[in-house]
């Protein structure tokens, strides 16, 4: 092997390592391909900086357009392997992969790059399932999503006892037709010990088997939680936020659509007392409709925790705010609550003078009143 040969097999053999990407950066830099490995070092630093943050915002824009001027020299190897790609630390992380290719091309696409992430699709027809579950080269996969995949209930059965899985800690099958009993067994069970996230996504039938189950994962900790468009009643709901394994959840979305006005299922529950906020750092309450009561009790509770609270993220698109939700975040003390990303869109009652407050009081965030969350 040669020196770029060497680093590089050191990026595949530590994959959640930074040294071994800055010292390819370096050589890059010092071996004639500067715009790579430029790209490369402004990758990581933003992964580095708080999320959300200004900073990361400022490194993630700069690494986009070091991209854009030369991203497409440096895929060859991924053409013709992978549909779609994204890239994470500098180097391909996250690929859509087809079905019935990706058996036979696997240890080449781990080869090329340090794949973490897979989106499974079926792009050249019908392919059976079996196959994809039987590759060793999972076991580098730490985010699977069958979001974009149409499946038969049946075709996902081996999926929680797939022994290549043992490193998963990040599931969608959100908008796939799941059976409730499928769901609650690999969650009650010690299938994918390492699972921490969870997508369900706009999977409605879901609520009852959710309620029932989450109160008994002790042996879980579930960090990441999107129940967008799941249909709770409002004692279900409290059940699953109110669950052990929710203690340290740090991303939670629970948006909701109404439909001919109805309000979601936390908008008749006190906020505060509700919802897991000693770790939460993202929280989408988009559509519920908690109106500024809720808000307000949002904030009082927030501002209760021991210490600053760690909320960064928060969506709070179309749920009826207005003056008085508005006033609560405002006057909310700095020093306990520092948003980098604000959702307001959809609340007729905010007028442009009450997001420029917002904007003035949260001066390191985006406050976004243009598209939902």
């Amino acid at each position: 092997m040669n020196d770029r040969e060497l680093l590089f097999a050191a990026i595949l053999a530590a994959p959640d390592e930074d040294t071994p990407r800055l010292m390819y950066a370096d050589w890059l830099m010092d071996n004639g391909d500067p715009a790579r490995g430029n790209f490369v070092r402004l990758q990581v630093e933003a992964a580095k900086q708080e999320p959300f943050g200004p900073d990361a915002r400022k490194l993630a824009a700069e690494a986009e357009r070091a991209y854009q001027s030369r991203g497409a020299d440096w895929e060859a190897e991924l053409r013709g392997r992978v549909a779609d790609w994204h890239y994470a630390r500098g180097f391909v992380e996250r690929v859509r992969v087809d079905a019935a290719t990706f058996p036979d091309r696997a240890a080449d696409l781990f080869a090329a790059a340090p794949v973490r992430a897979l989106d499974l699709v079926r792009t050249t027809g019908y392919a059976e399932l079996d196959p994809f579950f039987a590759v060793p080269q999972l076991a580098h996969v730490t985010r699977l999503d069958l979001s974009h995949l149409t499946f038969a209930p049946y075709e996902v059965d081996p999926l929680p006892a797939c022994p290549h899985l043992a490193n998963l800690t990040d599931l969608s099958v959100r908008g796939q037709f799941v059976m409730p009993q499928w769901l609650g067994a690999l969650l009650d069970g010690p299938h994918l010990p390492a699972l921490e996230g969870l997508d369900v996504g706009d999977l409605s039938h879901l609520g009852p088997v959710l309620s029932d189950t989450f109160p008994q994962l002790d042996h879980r900790r579930v960090r990441r939680l999107d129940l967008t468009r799941v249909t709770f009643s409002s004692e279900e709901v409290q059940r699953v936020l109110s669950s052990r394994c929710l203690r340290e959840v740090e991303e939670l979305r629970l948006g909701w659509l109404p439909l001919a006005g109805r309000s979601g299922p936390l908008a008749l529950l006190t906020l505060g007392w509700v919802l897991p906020l000693d770790r939460l750092r993202v929280l989408d309450l988009s559509g519920q409709r908690v109106g500024n009561g809720g808000v307000v009790e949002l904030v009082q509770a927030l501002t209760r925790l021991r210490g600053p609270a760690p909320l960064r993220w928060l969506g709070l698109a179309n749920n009826n705010l207005g003056a008085e939700g508005a006033r609560a975040l405002v006057n909310s003390d700095p020093a306990r609550l520092d948003l980098y990303y604000l959702n307001v869109y959809g609340n007729a009652d905010l007028t442009a003078a009450h997001r420029a407050q917002l904007q003035t009081r949260f001066p390191r965030a985006v406050v976004d009143a243009t598209r939902p969350a």
